[in-house]
């Protein structure tokens, strides 16, 4: 039991990336044999890993094919990102005034960012990283657990996004929400946020109904 649960949190974290950059193709069965051997484990943390991503949508189960990448979806889209929109702003409402010490740190995220945009991967880790350091003081635990559920959802849309269209990550709003929030305006933050958010279906919508 002391080293069961990193092996099994490892082996979901590497499933996850498979699914994200695109190893593992929406549709396509995935071998439990296949993937064990490729990590060094038994099938059984590749199972409980694929179960608790089905919970989370990423993966589903189909009779005589087993658990299969769920495909990408336009409803999907339109689904998610409301959702983290309104518990995104819920959880900045919620949150106490942020340090200057932690405003800095999130321009300096943000700068990062805007350096390694060009890269996908990077572009959904540091943006992922950014929204998280926005709300780590938010009180609202349970709406944090759900959001990075959501966003794990979101992120592959995004990463396959600008992997096939070279697209950069929208950062603009991030110095907005910071600087909305250094002089305690949190209705223009909030507005920042959401506008950030809003330009991920603006942009996945049309790409996905065009492929």
């Amino acid at each position: 039991m002391i080293i069961r649960e990193p092996v099994r949190a490892t082996v979901k974290s590497q499933v996850y990336g498979w699914i994200l950059q695109g190893d593992a193709t929406p549709g396509r069965p995935l071998r439990l044999s296949d993937a064990a051997a490729r990590l060094g484990v038994s099938v059984t943390p590749i199972r409980e890993a694929l179960i608790e991503l089905e919970a989370e949508g990423l993966v589903q189960t189909e009779m005589g094919r087993g658990f299969v990448v769920r495909p990408l979806r336009v409803e999907e889209v339109q689904e998610l990102y409301p959702l983290i929109i309104m518990l995104e702003i819920r959880a900045l409402r919620s949150m106490p005034q942020p340090s200057e010490a932690r405003l800095d740190q999130l321009d300096s995220l943000n700068a990062e960012l805007v350096r390694e945009g060009h890269d996908p991967l990077q572009a959904v880790i540091l943006d992922n990283r950014w929204h998280g350091l926005l709300l780590q003081d938010a009180p609202a635990e349970i709406t944090r657990e759900i959001l990075g559920m959501l966003k794990r959802r979101v992120f592959r849309y995004e990463f396959k996004y600008m992997a096939s269209t070279g697209a950069r990550p929208s950062t603009a709003q991030h110095g907005v929400v910071v600087e909305a929030l250094r002089e305690g305006d949190r209705a223009a933050a909030a507005a920042a946020l959401e506008e950030n958010w809003r330009a991920g279906p603006e942009l996945l919508i049309p790409w996905l109904e065009e492929a």
